[in-house]
């Protein structure tokens, strides 16, 4: 199936594997492919995007602020005491040793691994070029394929960002109509 993606949807997949880092993020699913989407040169998938006021500065800043601490502020569970009685038992950056770039084996530069939605968003990604009987992959079939698929963290930041899966699937797909797009 890779030898069927562009350089441009190439481009996606190595984007979200930074995206999934930059966000401390254990594996790449697919909101991380649609971020990666919103920074691809070329193409219609970075421009319809931004069309919707989900360029990538945007779409990060809405998966960083999920809202698991207000799920569990509602618990009663204060995320910063919890930081502050971890680094008083385990040292100051405890919870943090992750995030330098080490993966779980100790190991630097591993490939972050696809979750099982990112996975089936690119086999979408594969589905959509084949019914829209295109020969390659691009961007543009990857977003497709990635707002396809039920991932909630991708559901929540675009909600965020006053957008549907699908408002982002019709525009995608408008877009590909345009005379030109095709090309793409």
């Amino acid at each position: 199936m890779f030898e069927r993606f562009t350089d441009e949807a190439r481009f996606v997949v190595i984007a979200a594997n930074e995206e999934a880092r930059t966000l401390h993020d254990g594996r790449i699913g697919a909101q991380h492919l649609v971020v990666g989407a919103a920074r691809a040169p070329g193409g219609i998938a970075a421009p319809v995007l931004a069309g919707l006021g989900l360029d990538a500065p945007s779409l990060r800043a809405a998966l960083a602020s999920d809202g698991d601490a207000a799920a569990l502020a509602s618990l009663g569970i204060d995320l910063d005491e919890v930081r502050r009685r971890v680094e008083a038992a385990f040292g100051e950056g405890a919870l943090d040793r992750e995030r330098s770039g080490r993966c779980r084996r100790g190991r630097r530069g591993d490939a972050v691994p696809f979750t099982p939605e990112a996975k089936q968003a690119l086999e979408l990604a594969l589905r959509e070029a084949v019914r829209l009987g295109h020969r390659h992959i691009g961007a543009e079939h990857v977003l497709l394929g990635a707002v396809r698929v039920r991932e909630p963290a991708l559901e929540a930041a675009l909600r965020r960002r006053g957008r549907t899966p699908d408002e982002v699937r019709a525009a995608v797909l408008a877009a590909m109509r345009e005379p030109g797009a095709a090309a793409s």
